[in-house]
């Protein structure tokens, strides 16, 4: 039996009363900057130009549905989150998904040294002039939704998913050998 996914519970509770369709996958993000350690990085996640651009909030849910690719913004103090408006739906054969890992390290006097894990996805959809980029945690939901979108879209895959793809496939040989 596989583990509850609390992260897609909570993406998808957030935004169940808006989405016409059954969610696929489900997964809460941030705007460019919010998810780095450091000052510099917290006040480009609340004033940065992609974000007012895209309408991102704090806190964001992105979407994957059997026909299409969606983005939500968030209330930032509730949890899960509650979806406040649709920042777009796309069909998901028009979408792009492109991710990268990446560290952020600072240091704090009180806490030490602290390095800040985190994707950045790259959404390149019909109909805007810039890509959506948005952060999330580095967790296996993460992977598994990032995953899932680009199966979808049929994006090619990053090196973010690389691992878990070639053990879904490892899996699924072992699995016909054993028949």
């Amino acid at each position: 039996m596989a583990p509850r996914d609390y992260d897609m519970e909570a993406a998808a509770a957030a935004v169940v009363d808006r989405v016409p369709e059954d969610i696929t996958r489900a997964l809460i993000v941030q705007p460019p900057g919010a998810l780095h350690a450091t000052m510099g990085g917290a006040l480009r996640g609340l004033f940065g130009r992609n974000k007012r651009r895209a309408g991102l909030n704090q806190r964001n849910v992105l979407v994957l549905t059997p026909t299409s690719v969606r983005l939500y913004a968030c209330e930032a103090h509730d949890w899960p989150p509650r979806a406040t408006d649709d920042l777009g739906a796309w069909p998901v054969d028009g979408v792009r998904i492109a991710t990268v890992a990446k560290e952020k390290h600072s240091t704090h006097s009180v806490q030490g040294s602290v390095t800040a894990k985190f994707y950045v996805i790259t959404l390149t959809v019909p109909g805007t002039p810039d890509p959506i980029e948005v952060e999330c945690p580095r967790t296996d939901s993460a992977r598994e939704t990032i995953l899932a979108i680009e199966d979808a879209t049929g994006s090619r895959p990053s090196k973010v998913t690389a691992r878990r793809r070639a053990k879904r496939e490892r899996d699924a040989s072992e699995h016909m050998e054993g028949r």
